[in-house]
C-alpha cells in the first residue's frame, strides 16, 4: 500500500537532498533553483494529467513519486559538469537511478514498484521506448515523458520571452544565436518526426526541436494542456518569419488541434487501448 506518509517521506528526503547543492555562484543558484521548481512542477503536472486519465489514488501517488525524482541526477550533474547536457557530461537519469540506489531511498517500496519507478527514470529521457515493454511501464513512462515536457515548455518558453534577457548557457547548451535553420532540422519536423539533438547547430534550431516535442505527445490531456498555455505560439514569435518555419508551425498546430478533439484520453497507447494499470481493459 502506497499512503501519503511515504510521499510525505519521500518529499522530505528531496528536500534534504537539493538543500546540499547551494552556490555562492548567482549562475549555479539559479540552476539549482530552476531545477526544484521544475520538479516541483512536473509532480504538479503528472498528477493533473493522471486525474484527467482516471487513475486512482495510489496509481497518482506512484506517478509522483517517478516526478519527484526524474531529475534527481540534473544536481550532481550541474554541480560537476556545469552544464545540462548529457552528450557533454553523464546520462542524469542514469545518475539519479544510482544516486537513488546507492542511498537506498526507495527500499520502503514494495519490489515491483520500485522497479518500475526506476525503469520509469532512466527511460524519460530516451529517444524511444522499448518496442517490447509491459504495459505499465509503458503507461507511466509515457504519462512521465508528457509531464516532463509540459514543463520543460514552460522553462523555456518564460526564458525566450523575457523582456531584458538575462542569458543562462544551461538552457542555450552554448549554442550560437544566428539567424538560419538548419535544412536537416526543418526536414525532420516537416516529416513529422522529432529532431536528433546531434543536428541541432544553434539556437533557432534548439528551439525547433522543442516545438517538435509535440510528435513525442502521447495524451489527449497533455496536447490540450500545451494548446492551453499557448507555449508553441511563444516559441513561434521568437524565430524568424520564414516560410519554412511556417510551414513547421502549420504542421504541428494542425497535429494539435486534431489530438485536443479526441475524445479518448489515452491516445498513443498501443493499440489504441485504454489500458489503465491496475484496471481492465
Amino acid at each position: 500500500m502506497l499512503d501519503a506518509r511515504k510521499i510525505d517521506d519521500l518529499k522530505a528526503w528531496f528536500a534534504d537532498y537539493v538543500v546540499g547543492f547551494t552556490s555562492k555562484d548567482s549562475e549555479l543558484q539559479r540552476n539549482f533553483d530552476l531545477k526544484k521548481k521544475h520538479t516541483a512542477l512536473v509532480c504538479a503536472e503528472i498528477v493533473g494529467l493522471g486525474r484527467q486519465l482516471g487513475l486512482d489514488t495510489e496509481q497518482l501517488r506512484l506517478a509522483e513519486i517517478m516526478a519527484l525524482f526524474h531529475d534527481l541526477g540534473r544536481f550532481e550533474q550541474y554541480a560537476r559538469y556545469g552544464t545540462f547536457a548529457d552528450s557533454r557530461s553523464v546520462d542524469h537519469a542514469q545518475l539519479g537511478v544510482q544516486i537513488l540506489r546507492d542511498k537506498k531511498v526507495l527500499d520502503g517500496l514494495e519490489e515491483g514498484m520500485r522497479d518500475l519507478v526506476l525503469r520509469a527514470i532512466t527511460w524519460h529521457n530516451r529517444v524511444a521506448l522499448p518496442a517490447e515493454a509491459d504495459a505499465s511501464f509503458l503507461f507511466f513512462t509515457r504519462l512521465l515523458r508528457d509531464a516532463d515536457k509540459l514543463d520543460i515548455w514552460r522553462v523555456v518558453t518564460d526564458y525566450y520571452r523575457q523582456d531584458n534577457p538575462v542569458s543562462n548557457a544551461a538552457l542555450e547548451m552554448g549554442l550560437s544565436d544566428t539567424p538560419e535553420v538548419s535544412e536537416v532540422v526543418a526536414a525532420d519536423l516537416l516529416a513529422g518526426h522529432t529532431v536528433d539533438l546531434r543536428q541541432v547547430q544553434n539556437l533557432n534550431d534548439l528551439k525547433l526541436l522543442q516545438v517538435g516535442w509535440v510528435y513525442d505527445l502521447n495524451f489527449s490531456p497533455s496536447f490540450r494542456r500545451l494548446r492551453e498555455k499557448g507555449y508553441l505560439d511563444i516559441i513561434r514569435a521568437s524565430l524568424p518569419v520564414t516560410e519554412t518555419v511556417n510551414k513547421i508551425f502549420a504542421a504541428v498546430t494542425s497535429l494539435l488541434m486534431r489530438e485536443c478533439s479526441r475524445e479518448n484520453p489515452a491516445t498513443g497507447l498501443p493499440g489504441g487501448t485504454n489500458y489503465l494499470p491496475g484496471h481492465r481493459a
